[in-house]
C-alpha cells in the first residue's frame, strides 16, 4: 500500500475496515465481518496479541461503522489469525456475539484443541474454515465447531455440491463466502447453506417486464424534481409539506441535539429557510433514496450508498486541482445502488433525473472516469485492495487520506441513516 505524509484524524495510518454483512436464508442480516487491509493495533498502538484485545478492537470498529442500536442481535464473524493466545477464560462482555472463526495457522496452535470445547461448553460459537488441512487436530476441531465455513472462489458448482457432501454427518449449520450473484445464492441456499456472505445484495434483481411499483415511481418523480436547478425555495418546502413522513423527518432532524438550537423549529419553511436550498435538496435526496427498500438488505444498501458519497465528496475535495465538485461526486455514490434498491435497471432509473451526462453513463457501466471511481469502491468492498490503490493512484489520490476518509464516511453514514428512518 502506497502512504503519503501527514497524519490521519480517524487512526492516524492507513487501516482500513470494511463491514461485510452475512445474510440467513431469509435475507435479514444475521451478523457482520469485518475485513482490513492490515493488521489493526490495540487501543494504545501495540500489537494484538490477546483474544480479549482482538475482541475489544473490533468491537469498536464495529461500533464506529453501524448504529449501535441496530447491533443488539447481530453476531460478529471474527476470524482469529495466527499468533494470537487463544485464551477462552476473562473474555470481555459480549464476547458472545462473536463467532470465532479458526484458519490454518490458527487451528496449528497447540492450544487450539482446548479452545474449542471450552468456548463451546461455555455458550460461544465456533467456525471451521474449510480450507483447514487434514491433520491430528482436524476431527477434534471439526466435532467442537458450530458452523463450517466454505468458499464459493475458484470454485465449480459440482465441487461446492461434493464439498456440502463431505460434511453430510455434519449437524451444525454451513456459511459460504464468496457469493457473487443472486443465482450462487438461490443455488447455495438449494444445497441447504445457512448463512451467505458477498456482494450478491448489491446486485439488482431485474426481473423482466415487471413495473416499478407506484410508492418507487412517486420517488423517483420526487428525485426528479429536486434535481431540477429551477426549484425555488418555497417549491421545496411545499414538497416537503405535502408528504407526513417527510416533513416529520426533517422537524426531527433539525431539532436534533445536532444543531444544538435554543428555539424549536415549528414549521417546514422554518426549516427550509435554517438548512438552506442547497441542503435540503441534498438531505431529502438521501431520505428519498433510503425509503426506497425498507427490507434488511435496503437498509445495508442505503448505508452502502451514503457512504459511498460521503467517501467520494470528501476524497475527492481534499485532491488538488480535481475538475468536478464534491456535490457532484456525492450523488455518484449515492445513485451507484438505485438499480438495487430498486429492482430495476440503471438505465430506465436514470431516465428522467437530471445527472449528468458523464455520471449517468458511468453509472450505467460505460467506462470513463465516473466508471473508475465506482470500480474502485466494488474493489474496496471486497477487499481487492490492489486494484483500488490502482484507481487512486491513476487520479492522484493518497491511499493514506482515502483510508482515513473511507473510515470517517463509514462512521458519518452509520450516525445519518437513524436520522434518516421515519
Amino acid at each position: 500500500m502506497n502512504g503519503c505524509e501527514g497524519s490521519v484524524d480517524f487512526q492516524n495510518d492507513s487501516t482500513l475496515i470494511i463491514r461485510q454483512p452475512i445474510f440467513p436464508r431469509d435475507k435479514d442480516i444475521w451478523g457482520y465481518e469485518l475485513i482490513s487491509n492490515d493488521t489493526p493495533t490495540n487501543v494504545d498502538g501495540g500489537e494484538i496479541i490477546s483474544l480479549s484485545d482482538l475482541i475489544n478492537v473490533f468491537h469498536g470498529y464495529l461500533s464506529q461503522l453501524s448504529d449501535p442500536s441496530s447491533l443488539k442481535e447481530k453476531r460478529l464473524l471474527l476470524d482469529v489469525p495466527k499468533g494470537i493466545h487463544l485464551q477462552s477464560d476473562n473474555l470481555p462482555e459480549g464476547w458472545k456475539q462473536c463467532v470465532f472463526g479458526l484458519c490454518q495457522t490458527s487451528a496449528d496452535s497447540s492450544d487450539c484443541q482446548g479452545f474449542a470445547k471450552s468456548i463451546q461448553s461455555n455458550g460461544g460459537c465456533l467456525v471451521f474454515d474449510d480450507s483447514i488441512e487434514p491433520d491430528f487436530i482436524y476431527g477434534a476441531l471439526l466435532e467442537n465447531s458450530d458452523i463450517i465455513k466454505i468458499s464459493l472462489a475458484g470454485k465449480t458448482p459440482p465441487e461446492i455440491v461434493n464439498i456440502r457432501r463431505k460434511y453430510k454427518g455434519f449437524r451444525g449449520k454451513f456459511l459460504v463466502t464468496g457469493v457473487n450473484s443472486w443465482e450462487a445464492f438461490e443455488g447455495t441456499r438449494a444445497l441447504g447453506f445457512s448463512y451467505f456472505q458477498g456482494p450478491f445484495f448489491t446486485i439488482p434483481q431485474v426481473r423482466d417486464e415487471v413495473e416499478l411499483p407506484a410508492s418507487s415511481v412517486a420517488k423517483l418523480q420526487l428525485l426528479r424534481e429536486l434535481g431540477n436547478p429551477d426549484c425555488e425555495m418555497d417549491e421545496l418546502a411545499e414538497i416537503i409539506a405535502s408528504d407526513v413522513s417527510l416533513s416529520y423527518r426533517i422537524l426531527k432532524y433539525i431539532n436534533s441535539v445536532f444543531f444544538e438550537l435554543k428555539n424549536k423549529i415549528k414549521s417546514i419553511q422554518q426549516a427550509v429557510s435554517l438548512l438552506g436550498l442547497n441542503e435540503v435538496r441534498h438531505w431529502i435526496t438521501v431520505v428519498v433514496m433510503s425509503d426506497l427498500d425498507s427490507t434488511p438488505k435496503g437498509e445495508e444498501l442505503s448505508y452502502i450508498a451514503l457512504q459511498r458519497g460521503r467517501f467520494l465528496s470528501k476524497l475527492t475535495e481534499s485532491m488538488k486541482e480535481f475538475e468536478h465538485s464534491s456535490n457532484t461526486m456525492f450523488m455518484l455514490g449515492l445513485f451507484s445502488k438505485l438499480d438495487a434498491l430498486l429492482s430495476y435497471p440503471m438505465d430506465k432509473a436514470l431516465e428522467d433525473i437530471p445527472l449528468d451526462d458523464g455520471i449517468k453513463d458511468g453509472l450505467c457501466g460505460t467506462l470513463n472516469e465516473f466508471r473508475d471511481w465506482l470500480l474502485m469502491l466494488d474493489a474496496v468492498e471486497i477487499g481487492n485492495w490492489g486494484i483500488a490503490n490502482e484507481i487512486l493512484g491513476k487520479y492522484g489520490a493518497c491511499f493514506t487520506t482515502a483510508a482515513t476518509q473511507y473510515m470517517k464516511a463509514a462512521s458519518w453514514a452509520a450516525q445519518q441513516l437513524p436520522n434518516m428512518k421515519g
